[in-house]
């Protein structure tokens, strides 16, 4: 426990400065390269954590470790074979800023501690922008953005962000309102896993989301949202039975496909928008940009222009589509396999900590909204690395020696045998009499913030309200 703490109070101040730089609307221009304090941090810091986790000493060297890394590869090796080679430091800038995030994320959070940490960091920032962003909503005026305009290049009101519902739509502090609220919606589900139960405190968190995000005024970051807590009430109704809850979407799915006149897609865009109309030149979009990839499938067609109707305009509402576009349908193949990876590794873990299962449940019901999510939108500069960053920051819960996987995903967490699941240390329940007690008893009156099981000051056991100890045969979470 003591080496957990200061494993995590040694990357505290990098976290923050991490989070400050993504934070940061500003950016300059050196050697004929945009640079932003982000991009700065990822060229200065990929290269080594990378080689740290590769060696291992940030936990196991996993699956998910293995298609970041090929897919950053893949990327300078497409714009290399379409572009030319005299944009190779291009394509090596591309390739840190999209995989750069994640291995950020694999080095800097490698436990709970650093988890909470994190999270205490953000709603930290969220409070601290609030003044701004409530400015920017009623007036329109882009506070810090404004400040920070006659030394850098900042975002700046584009024409798409038209009011709405007699209030302006919110940048923040990134390039455009939908990008303010998919990070605002990543927090929900985090807030109400470490929230740890504590009604009072899900109640803040949920509100401080619900209503950052709602300053954006798009319908993705708040479907999102919605879809958030649809997983979060199927995990507390449920007791985790996730297989079920895949099977009645693929039925409801099949269903309304084949009693409707309309696909199951085209009902969502047309209920959940705020403009249907935005809706179907995203499926226009769609078809025109498929027909894209359908021409160079392997190696993409780069940055280039692309052939579609004159009345489109040249922005890339998905972001899966843009990617297959860009670096061809095996650079996008790459990185979907990663995120689906870490989803499965995530629920095959073995967590002796009810606390820890919880944090995995809200990491993974985050993740998946926002990976869903992108399917109608295209995320970019800062919030791409942060969502990166954010997939990275919560591989410890397979990665770390601690962890264990399900003997069946063995091959899946680093191509070795599953490790067997380890006894947690010290346990909030009482030994069973017939087995020996391996550890201590922890310090009375303290609660450590660590991974490892804790006992509240009564003595009493503190469950999550979204775990179960009984194990359950068809519950992964």
């Amino acid at each position: 426990m003591q080496g957990d703490a200061t494993r995590a109070q040694s990357s505290g101040p990098l976290l923050v400065l991490f989070i400050i730089t993504i934070l940061t609307p500003a950016s300059f221009e050196l050697a004929g390269f945009l640079l932003s304090p982000t991009r700065l941090f990822l060229l200065v810091a990929t290269v080594p954590f990378a080689l740290k986790v590769m060696s291992g000493q940030a936990g196991r060297f996993t699956i998910v470790d293995l298609f970041f890394l090929l897919h950053g590869v893949w990327i300078i090796i497409s714009l290399t074979v379409i572009e030319g080679p005299s944009r190779i430091p291009f394509a090596g800038i591309t390739a840190v800023e999209l995989t750069g995030g994640y291995f950020v994320g694999r080095v800097l959070v490698q436990d709970a501690i650093g988890y909470r940490r994190l999270f205490r960091i953000i709603l930290i920032a969220l409070l601290v922008l609030m003044p701004f962003v409530l400015i920017e909503l009623i007036t329109g005026k882009l506070v810090i953005p404004d400040l920070l305009r006659p030394y850098f290049e900042t975002p700046f009101r584009g024409r798409s962000a038209y009011g709405r519902l007699g209030m302006e739509r919110v940048y923040g502090v990134f390039d455009h309102p939908i990008l303010w609220g998919l990070f605002c919606s990543l927090t929900l589900a985090n807030f109400v896993a470490l929230a740890r139960g504590n009604l009072v405190k899900i109640g803040i968190g949920v509100g401080l989301s619900l209503f950052t995000t709602m300053m954006a005024l798009s319908s993705a970051p708040l479907l999102a949202c919605l879809l958030q807590l649809g997983l979060l009430g199927w995990a507390w109704i449920s007791r985790g039975r996730w297989k079920a809850l895949i099977i009645i979407t693929a039925v409801l799915y099949v269903g309304v496909d084949l009693l409707s006149a309309r696909t199951p897609v085209t009902i969502l865009i047309d209920s959940l928008t705020f403009n249907p109309l935005t809706g179907y030149t995203r499926i226009a979009i769609f078809d025109a940009g498929w027909a894209a990839v359908q021409s160079s499938p392997i190696f993409g067609i780069g940055f280039n222009d692309w052939p579609r109707p004159h009345w489109l305009t040249s922005s890339v509402d998905n972001f899966w589509l843009l990617t297959s576009m860009r670096y061809g349908i095996v650079g996008a193949v790459l990185l979907l396999v990663a995120f689906v990876a870490h989803i499965w590794l995530l629920s095959r873990a073995t967590l002796a900590d009810p606390e820890v299962a919880a944090i995995r449940i809200g990491h993974a019901v985050a993740l998946i909204g926002i990976s869903l999510t992108i399917v109608t939108v295209h995320i970019w500069g800062n919030m791409s690395v942060f969502t990166m960053f954010y997939l990275g920051a919560g591989a410890w819960m397979y990665a770390s020696p601690q962890a264990a996987t399900a003997p069946d995903a063995a091959g899946e967490a680093g191509g070795g045998p599953a490790a067997q699941p380890q006894a947690a240390r010290y346990s909030r329940f009482a030994p069973n009499a017939r087995e020996p007690q391996t550890g201590g008893p922890a310090s009375a009156g303290t609660e450590p913030e660590s991974p490892e099981p804790q006992v509240t000051r009564a003595g009493s056991l503190r469950r999550s309200r979204f775990t179960d100890t009984t194990p359950r045969k068809d519950s992964t979470a």
